[in-house]
């Protein structure tokens, strides 16, 4: 069993005693060869490893290359033909020693591809996305073939990841066992992440805290014209908008075309299981430049019109990400000139909260100041303090956001979770209108344990800000574990006193930076992570009552906290009040006059 991030992994056991097969690999890691453009001689290299039942591994470093790294990585090449129903199996360990990706984990992709005349063709016979943390962790998962293959017409890949990163991995096994075996004969790699248990003893602790501080006690009591209560008025309790933000990134293209199906299927199920948008790219400094000037916002403008009359909240991300990066190109030139710079960002600030004045409820001022700094470096740390009260004086009455993505990477001095800790405090310390936090959330295949998630949400909440997940997704293909984290974590979320919300950086295949992360596949059918999600926010989280009042003319009912629709029916009349229901709960008298 390995630990990793809150993370168990273990492999399977095996049910049956298997029969011999052909091993596809058998000159271990010299059947890898790199490929890809521009990858320097020090990308990969086989080095030495202690503790392991293998002695030598492959030490992949892709911080010396700049671009493209996920169009290089390693294959190998098979010998045998294969035939359809034959059943194959992969297993190797891997861990990674340092990645810049904002899961704090390494990642690569598995693919067993289909080649034409040498050159990739879609789709391939298997691909899993695996993220793993420092660890030694085991991969193992089976599969079959569905054609006959001769050897140049397929190829074992592992594709590397887009971001930084430095790992190492073991020789691979990969072995055909024809038809000889049943995929169920095989082990697999099951995740099992730390609190995953039905009775963990976190999930006593969320459910009272669910109960205290998402829920309240409401009583309807029903009058006549004489104040007297009336027996038996039937009384019909319905939730509009839960208090809690269940929010999406989201793009304003989408939610204006009411026309194609694809949209129409985009807006509907975002009005159906989500309260609050996040406009996913359109606010950034780039694409925002690239909109003509005197027309930049209005698409947003009109998309936050129309959320506006079905009771949907608008966040704004991001007034400035402090990095080249993601920055627009023009501001390279100011490298040298940081008072040019400076007024730059002021401009930038004064004209999208010009513009986009009483457009949102919520705005992140600054993103990630953790690892894309590079303002900060030239300008020093207290210019967020000057951010903050420019967006705080231009754009009155928002809520402003520090946004990051380190809350659960550690714990104590020199973790990431404490320089995103200290970078909060700072801002407080020096007078910045900062008013919340926003933990993006993104989990990769080795998340977080529960219980750590939990202590890091204590930890964070002794700065007296409430908290919002602003951007979670899952980047799995590992879809039981998906499904399971999404439940648990939304759960312990959810029960937290100083949490606010919990905002998805997409919902939809066709339009999400991660597809594997989605919870709609492209066609609409919903993933067993979907299921997770909108089981708790519409079922779990959502109470609808319906009664009659007692003697004394009162009917009660506990629920949770948000916009409700009362409805009192008495012979031939009725009454429709609308009421907001907070954790201290609340009474409503409706008089049938």
């Amino acid at each position: 069993m390995l630990i990793s991030f809150g993370l168990f992994l273990f492999v399977s056991t095996v049910t049956a005693q298997l029969p011999a097969g052909e091993q596809l690999l058998p000159d271990g890691l010299k059947s890898f060869t790199v490929f890809g453009t521009d990858i320097p001689n020090s990308l990969v290299q086989e080095v030495p490893v202690a503790g392991q039942s293998f002695s030598t591994a492959l030490r992949v470093d892709t911080y010396t290359k700049t671009t493209g790294r996920d169009n290089c990585g390693l294959s190998a090449n098979i010998k045998t033909s294969l035939h359809r129903g034959d059943v194959l199996w992969i297993s190797f360990k891997i861990r990674s020693l340092e990645s810049k990706r904002e899961t704090g984990e390494s990642f690569v992709e598995v693919r067993f591809d289909q080649l034409v005349d040498g050159k990739y063709k879609w789709p391939t016979h298997i691909e899993r996305g695996i993220s793993f943390g420092n660890e030694w962790t085991e991969t193992s998962f089976p599969f079959v073939m569905q054609k006959d293959v001769e050897p140049k017409d397929v190829r074992l890949v592992f594709t590397f990841d887009s971001y930084a990163e430095r790992f190492e991995m073991s020789p691979v096994t990969f072995i055909n066992y024809g038809s000889k075996v049943k995929m169920s004969d095989l082990s697999r790699s099951i995740a099992r992440y730390e609190g995953w248990e039905a009775n963990a003893p976190w999930r006593k602790q969320a459910a009272e805290g669910i109960d205290k501080y998402r829920k309240g006690d409401l009583t309807v009591k029903v009058i006549n014209a004489n104040g007297k209560p009336v027996k038996g008025a039937e009384v019909s309790i319905k939730m509009k908008r839960n208090a809690f933000n269940w929010g999406t990134a989201a793009t304003s293209e989408r939610l204006l075309d009411s026309i194609t199906p694809v949209n129409r299927n985009y807006r509907d199920t975002l009005v159906k299981y989500f309260n609050q948008v996040v406009f996913e790219n359109e606010m950034k400094w780039g694409p925002w430049n690239k909109q003509k000037a005197g027309e930049r916002g209005d698409n947003t403008k009109k998309a936050v019109k129309w959320l506006r009359t079905i009771d949907i909240k608008t966040r704004g991300h991001v007034l400035v990400w402090p990095s080249w990066e993601h920055s627009p190109k023009f501001l390279n030139a100011l490298k040298n000139d940081t008072a040019k710079l400076k007024s730059t960002i002021e401009e930038h600030i004064a004209e999208q909260t010009s513009i986009m004045r009483g457009q949102f409820d919520e705005w992140d001022v600054v993103n990630e100041p953790y690892a894309h700094n590079d303002f900060l470096k030239l300008l020093s740390r207290e210019v967020m303090v000057s951010w903050f009260k420019q967006a705080h004086d231009e754009a009155p009455g928002v809520k402003l956001f520090l946004n990051d993505y380190t809350m659960f990477h550690g714990v104590g001095k020199g973790s990431a979770s404490q320089v995103f800790y200290d970078n909060v405090k700072f801002l407080q310390e020096n007078g910045a209108p900062i008013e919340a936090i926003g933990e993006q959330g993104h989990i990769g295949g080795t998340p977080p344990a529960i219980t750590h998630v939990l202590e890091r949400l204590d930890y964070f909440s002794k700065l007296g800000l409430p908290i919002q997940i602003s951007e979670f997704d899952i980047n799995s293909n590992d879809d039981d574990l998906k499904a399971r984290y999404t439940r648990d974590f939304i759960t312990a979320i959810y029960s937290h006193p100083a949490t606010i919300g919990f905002v998805q950086w997409g919902f939809w295949e066709s339009q999400h930076w991660f597809p594997v992360a989605a919870m709609w596949n492209k066609d609409w059918t919903i993933r067993e992570n979907g299921k997770a999600y909108t089981e708790l926010v519409s079922k779990t989280f959502w109470t609808n009552f319906e009664g009659k009042t007692d003697v004394n003319g009162v009917s009660k009912t506990r629920g949770f906290t948000g916009d409700y629709e009362i409805t009192v029916k008495f012979k031939d009349k009725t009454v429709v009040r609308n009421f907001t229901l907070d954790n201290k709960g609340g009474n409503v008298v409706i008089s049938l006059k």
